[in-house]
């Protein structure tokens, strides 16, 4: 019985922590030097073709898209080597840079000038927080 309790207590714990990394990555996030990363996003869009491509691990992407596991290697601008993503999706005007957080989607995303935008809040024009919940985009 007293495992079954530790054991609960230890869930309940873990649970607690998933909203308090996901509130430390967001503060983290909204204090970036924002016109530097978008400038390093969209450094990485103009040069996609020259980045590795992990996209056959996933095998749901278009044939265009340019995925990049961790770790990000030395070619991609180091503002966003910098922030350390899981991963970063690279397609024809956006970047989608993922964070590992349990249990939550934190992404930031990074658009072309001229290109449709989307996210769940802005921080300027062209570079958006996401965690899934895509306020202004049309279904």
């Amino acid at each position: 019985m007293k495992r079954v309790v530790l054991w609960i207590v230890i869930v309940v714990l873990l649970l607690a922590l998933v909203p308090a990394n996901v509130a430390i990555k967001k503060y983290r996030l909204n204090h970036l030097d924002h016109a530097k990363i978008l400038a390093a996003c969209r450094q990485t869009i103009a040069n996609r073709s020259s980045y590795r491509n992990d996209k056959d691990k996933w095998g749901t992407l278009d044939k265009d898209d340019v995925l990049v596991l961790s770790p990000i290697p030395n070619e991609v601008p180091e503002a966003i080597r910098d922030l350390q993503p899981s991963y970063i999706l690279i397609q024809g005007d956006n970047i989608l840079i993922n964070f590992k957080v349990p249990f939550a989607r934190v992404s930031v995303v990074g658009f072309q000038p001229g290109a449709r935008q989307y996210g769940t809040y802005r921080y300027i024009d062209g570079l958006w927080f996401w965690n899934g919940h895509d306020i202004t985009k049309n279904p």
